[in-house]
Parts: structure tokens; C-alpha cells; sequence
């Protein structure tokens, strides 16, 4: 049960902590905890977990966005399913795997968004501009892959774990 209920907490904070803190930095692009806990939790745990996970993160982020539902939710079960599809070909512990893994899949997210937005014809989208930006998302996604790495990491443990803690038992002597 805590396995399937500690990967949609995380995001859920992290979809408050995107909203909250991280859209009010006066950067022109912010890091995207969204994606990332798509991407790690999708190598981690395979490619269902990284579908369902995308599909509901490109759903928070629509209702966030305030853009018409589906865009993002495309984009990040795009990402998603990548990621939980290349589980058993990337060694993911290995120090510089989450900072390219993350930076592949934030160009694969900008892409995805972009065509979704072209083939709708939901506004004309100016290439340049996300070029430009692209990579400054990039660098601060690759930064923070290994704490994220570190987050899931955690919860799946916490998740694993048979028995809460409990109190101690006191032997008595007989």
C-alpha cells in the first residue's frame, strides 16, 4: 500500500513546493521537480510506475498551468514511460547518471510540450525562446537529479518497510 501512496505524495510536494517557491525565483527557468521525480522513480521502479507517474505529474501540472488539459499530461507520460523503458540498460547509482539521464529527459519534456503545442495549434510557439532557456533547465535539473535520486531512494525504503517502528520489549528475567 505505502508503495503506491509515498511516490503520489512526493508528488504532490513537490507540485506545492513548484508552486509555492520555485515559480517565484526570479530566474527565467526553474527546476522542474516534477520531471524529476518522474524520471528517477521511472528508472527505479520500471515502466509502469513511470507512465503512471508521468501521467499524473503532466496532470498536476496542467491544473496548475492553467493550459488545456492533455498538454502536459502527454508530455510527462512521454517522459515517463522513456525513463521506466531504459530501467535495465542504465546503472543509474553511477555518479554522473541522474545529472544526463535528467538532462536527456528535460529535452525530451521541452520537445514533447512543443510539438503537443504545435499540433493543437494552441498558440505559435517560438523555438528560439526555448532553445535559449533550454539550457539553463537543463543545468539546474542535472543539479538537483541526486538529492531527487536520493528522495525516492528513501521513500522506497520507508515503503519496503514490513513493520513500523514500534516500542521496545523488555525482557524479563525469569
Amino acid at each position: 500500500m505505502m508503495r503506491i501512496v509515498l511516490p503520489g505524495v512526493l508528488l504532490a510536494a513537490a507540485a506545492v513546493i513548484d508552486g509555492a517557491w520555485l515559480a517565484r525565483l526570479p530566474l527565467p527557468v526553474g527546476p522542474d521537480l516534477l520531471l524529476l521525480i518522474v524520471v528517477t522513480s521511472g528508472i527505479r521502479r520500471g515502466l509502469e510506475t513511470g507512465a503512471v507517474l508521468g501521467a499524473a505529474a503532466g496532470y498536476l501540472r496542467d491544473l496548475m498551468s492553467g493550459s488545456p488539459l492533455g498538454v502536459f499530461t502527454l508530455a510527462y507520460l512521454a517522459v515517463g514511460v522513456a525513463a521506466g523503458a531504459v530501467m535495465s540498460s542504465i546503472d543509474f547509482d553511477q555518479p554522473v547518471a541522474p545529472a544526463i539521464t535528467t538532462a536527456v529527459a528535460t529535452i525530451l519534456l521541452q520537445v514533447a510540450v512543443g510539438v503537443v503545442v504545435a499540433m493543437t495549434g494552441l498558440s505559435r510557439l517560438q523555438w528560439l525562446e526555448v532553445a535559449q532557456a533550454l539550457p539553463l533547465a537543463i543545468a539546474m535539473n542535472a543539479l538537483l537529479a541526486r538529492p531527487t535520486d536520493a528522495v525516492v531512494r528513501w521513500a522506497d525504503r520507508m515503503a519496503r518497510r514490513r513493520h513500523p517502528a514500534k516500542a521496545i520489549g523488555f525482557r524479563v528475567p525469569r
